[in-house]
């Protein structure tokens, strides 16, 4: 995959916006990705903090559809919303106009405040191809939208795997500025397409839209329970340490983002346009090595021996009868993950978190540490309970 920069552009009718300023507190947010994982915590954070109402673009045949997905998302983890504030908009974001007639757009552009764009496809399988009609074209029709009839600000959830790029190669520290060079190097797809996205936000910045880029960390379970995405692919690796009483003896940087801090820190800046505009890094500047993960799991009390690689693949095969479940670490992974680590710059590098840290000052919000007593917290939720 080299040179990306041809797919970093903007279609003629997305010359400038319309006028702006942005409203000073959005009373009404457009928020795409609520039936995804960190969608039901921003739906959440964003009822919380604000007295907004949250209007979720959901892939449904109808409103009631549309609810029940949402109520069944927020179900799966235990979170619960005020819904005489939310509203269900059946639509999909890479159709053109998101999949919205005519009058609906209209009212959307005249009445929408502020975007907050989590959706996207996040599977590590498919090709850049395959991703861009959802992570690039989703942006693209978002922004047509944010500089409709009034400029609004777009809120987009991005990653930090963006800096898998080889321009970052042996960079030990990134901060919290534009991304550069010509976006060769990615292994995946889903990196290189939200790379893309980034830039055509920038390019749409210089246009004069109002765009916010959230960097978020390897996000991961709820800091108060633990809990994560049961498919998780973090998730099950651990899992299956826990099933196994072993783990792969490797050494690189875990950037642990709780769900429940991105969530958080991301609606605190949504209700504040003041702190619109730029790039956040919502990851952790406190990483810990696997092997300290796996040591602090031994510590809670979860007998653990670390293996080579090699032999931990072989004993997770050997389970499979049995765990089922843990079949896609199987078939997304190989025996020697260890030289795939390496190759991938997030595992050694620091993130600069400076700016979000001003950002969120005064608000109480900031990133727990992966210390002792969440790893505990985390060991405990996805082996079922507390150590034997």
């Amino acid at each position: 995959m080299t040179d990306l920069r041809a797919y970093v552009t903007l279609p003629a009718d997305l010359a400038q916006p319309a006028p702006g300023p942005v409203v000073a507190r959005p009373s009404r947010v457009l928020l795409t990705g609520a039936t995804g994982y960190l969608g039901a915590y921003l739906l959440t954070e964003l009822l919380a903090r604000s007295e907004a109402t949250v209007v979720c673009l959901v892939r449904a045949r109808d409103i009631q559809d549309g609810r029940t997905r949402l109520e069944a998302n927020l179900a799966r983890y235990d979170l619960t919303a005020d819904f005489s504030r939310v509203e269900v908009l059946p639509g999909a974001m890479e159709q053109p106009g998101l999949g919205l007639d005519t009058a609906t757009w209209q009212a959307l552009a005249e009445n929408i405040d502020a975007i907050v764009h989590s959706a996207a496809s996040v599977s590590f399988l498919p090709t850049l191809e395959q991703m861009l009609p959802v992570n690039v074209g989703g942006v693209v029709n978002l922004l047509r939208l944010a500089g409709d009839t009034r400029l609004k600000t777009l809120h987009l959830a991005s990653s930090y795997s963006v800096f898998n790029a080889s321009s970052y190669s042996g960079v030990p520290r990134v901060f919290e500025e534009p991304l550069v060079g010509d976006g060769d190097g990615f292994r995946r797809g889903y990196p290189a397409s939200k790379w893309i996205a980034e830039r055509v936000g920038d390019l749409a910045s210089a246009r004069g839209w109002s765009v916010t880029t959230h960097r978020l960390g390897l996000l991961w379970g709820d800091a108060r329970t633990g809990r994560s995405k049961h498919d998780d692919v973090l998730t099950l690796n651990v899992r299956a340490c826990l099933a196994m009483g072993a783990a792969q003896d490797l050494d690189f940087l875990m950037h642990i983002t709780p769900v429940d801090f991105a969530a958080s820190a991301m609606a605190a800046i949504v209700m504040a346009p003041e702190h619109a505009g730029g790039y956040y890094h919502t990851v952790t500047e406190t990483p810990i090595t696997w092997g300290e993960f796996v040591r602090g799991m031994q510590r809670h009390g979860y007998p653990i021996e670390l293996v080579s690689s090699a032999a931990w693949h072989e004993r997770l095969r050997g389970v499979l009868p049995a765990h089922r479940e843990f079949m896609p670490l199987v078939m997304g992974a190989s025996a020697d993950s260890k030289r795939g680590l390496h190759e991938s710059n997030i595992f050694s590098m620091q993130f600069d978190a400076s700016r979000l840290r001003a950002a969120l000052a005064g608000t109480g919000i900031t990133c727990p540490p992966l210390d002792q007593g969440l790893i505990g917290t985390y060991a405990d939720a996805m082996a079922g309970g507390a150590p034997r």
